[in-house]
């Protein structure tokens, strides 16, 4: 387990010492951004808009947002609840149907009526509209909070899209995890540009917060690094040994991951100032097993 203390600078930090780098972490909060918002931010963050997540689509908004209206409700029988549930019909490239369907149950959870039509809730792509019909104000009062809810989510990328896309802006700081659990990362002197542009960026979204902490230059720093860096490797080439287990878009994140972790070994070659053959053949080791499962790929 990594001596947070022992690698830090945290005190008495001293103007004539180098430092190798920083140890970081970070949170993203929970909610919602306007995407105009999250396009400023990145820009005037000096990272760009190219890191914006991808275009949301209408009909992802869409099937987020009447998911969300399902629920359970009493009814005037002590027994007996009722499902409010959502169910697709039929999607084609013009339109998306989904149905609110009434499901009556007692408390064992058995079926006692199934109304398939109480509502049906139309997505036209052509104008990114919604339409509903309902039988009654309840169910009309459900289908108007998805209308709601859809506005919003077309507009708005979700706490989850804003976490993927700053774990692919972290790539750019050549990190090594410190915690087999994730969470905190050393970051080399040479993306010190990079990870200013990254804290500005955390610290303008709402509830969001990053930390740094110097890492002072000394040989029982480097050989914590060091270690780091070769279990690392060693994770990655566990990982590319057992590839028959993973999922080829696993298997192309893995192949994604350790090339990039190859080439960001450049910028820790001053960290590892004497050569660490056990560190060197580890990674020759992962260049081999990425080559022979892209020759697997391949054929």
């Amino acid at each position: 387990m990594v001596n947070i203390d022992n690698l830090a600078a945290m005190n008495n930090l001293n103007k004539n010492k180098s430092f190798l780098g920083h140890l970081i972490w970070y949170s993203v909060g929970k909610n919602l951004i306007k995407v105009e918002d999250l396009e400023n931010y990145l820009i005037n963050a000096g990272l760009g808009k190219e890191w914006m997540p991808k275009k949301i689509r209408s009909s992802d908004a869409f099937r987020r947002a009447t998911k969300e209206v399902e629920r359970k409700r009493p009814t005037s029988q002590p027994t007996v609840y009722e499902n409010v549930l959502v169910r697709e019909v039929y999607s084609n490239q013009k339109e998306i149907q989904r149905n609110v369907v009434i499901e009556t149950v007692d408390q064992q959870g058995k079926s006692l009526t199934y109304a398939t039509q109480s509502a049906v809730i139309n997505l036209d792509k052509r104008n990114d509209s919604i339409t509903f019909t309902a039988d009654n104000d309840t169910i009309k009062e459900i289908c108007g909070e998805a209308e709601t809810k859809f506005t919003l989510y077309k507009n708005h990328y979700s706490a989850q899209q804003l976490r993927v896309m700053v774990g692919k802006i972290l790539g750019l700081l050549a990190p090594t995890p410190l915690r087999k659990s994730g969470g905190v990362w050393f970051v080399p002197t040479a993306k010190d540009r990079e990870l200013n542009q990254f804290f500005n960026f955390i610290n303008t979204l709402e509830n969001s917060e990053a930390y740094k902490v110097p890492v002072i230059n000394t040989n029982d720093n480097k050989n914590m690094v060091t270690k780091k860096i070769y279990e690392h490797f060693q994770s990655l080439l566990h990982d590319c040994q057992n590839k028959p287990n993973l999922s080829k878009a696993e298997i192309k994140s893995l192949i994604n991951e350790a090339n990039r972790y190859i080439a960001d070994y450049r910028n820790y070659k001053t960290i590892v100032s004497n050569e660490n053959e056990a560190l060197e053949r580890v990674i020759m080791d992962v260049r081999k097993e990425v080559s022979a499962i892209l020759m697997d790929i391949n054929d």
